[in-house]
């Protein structure tokens, strides 16, 4: 009996050698496939995350491009407007008036333009000093005149045209009497004279 029970226990011994690995293996089994349905588990949420990203992203693509669509529109809307106010702008830019003066940065008056009370036109240009060496007028009856000034003032030249087309140009000396006259009164007849400084003719031709 003595030998009996110790065979017994020494089965006993080896089968609870036999069990104990196994039983050792299945926690480790457990947590491998623990192991494996969390990784598959994270994989899911990573691949769910990365769709929900690919939306976000469409749905930015699709913004952008209406915002861009919008940007276009407006951008183009107010070029319009500008251009329009600029082209409505474009009359209020004419100044009227019946007489223009040009002054210096000292006052003087360096050029007009206006109209006299009888409908003549004309245009005098000034020097630094303020004294008239230029006009250009437009006479009431149409006729065009040209008048030139030396520094004093006094005119010493003048080209015309009469009502009916009549050219004509006269000399002045320093003391504003006409010494020296060219015209043609008639067609294809030339005159010219020459004045004494008393303003007597002295020569003429024809």
């Amino acid at each position: 009996m003595a030998l009996k029970s110790v065979e017994e226990r020494l089965r006993e011994t080896a089968d609870s050698a036999a069990i104990g690995p196994a039983d050792d293996a299945l926690p480790k089994r457990s947590q491998q496939r623990a192991g494996v349905s969390e990784m598959e588990e994270a994989a899911a949420k990573l691949i769910e995350r990365i769709t929900r990203l690919e939306h976000q992203q469409a749905e930015l693509r699709r913004a952008n491009r209406w915002l861009r669509l919008v940007t276009g529109g407006v951008m183009l809307f107010t070029g319009v407007i500008v251009l329009t106010g600029q082209t409505s702008r474009v009359p209020s830019q004419t100044v009227e008036a019946e007489q223009f003066v040009l002054r210096g940065s000292d006052g003087k008056v360096r050029g007009a333009m206006g109209i006299a009370d009888d409908g003549a036109v004309g245009i005098n240009l000034n020097d630094a000093k303020g004294q008239t060496r230029i006009t250009v007028d437009l006479a009431a009856d149409g006729s065009p005149g040209l008048d030139l000034y030396d520094p004093s003032g006094k005119m010493r030249a003048t080209l015309a045209l009469g009502p009916a087309g009549t050219p004509g140009l006269g000399l002045y000396d320093p003391s504003g009497k006409l010494r020296t006259s060219l015209d043609v009164p008639a067609p294809e007849t030339p005159g010219l004279a020459f004045y004494h400084r008393d303003g007597k003719p002295a020569w003429g031709a024809p």
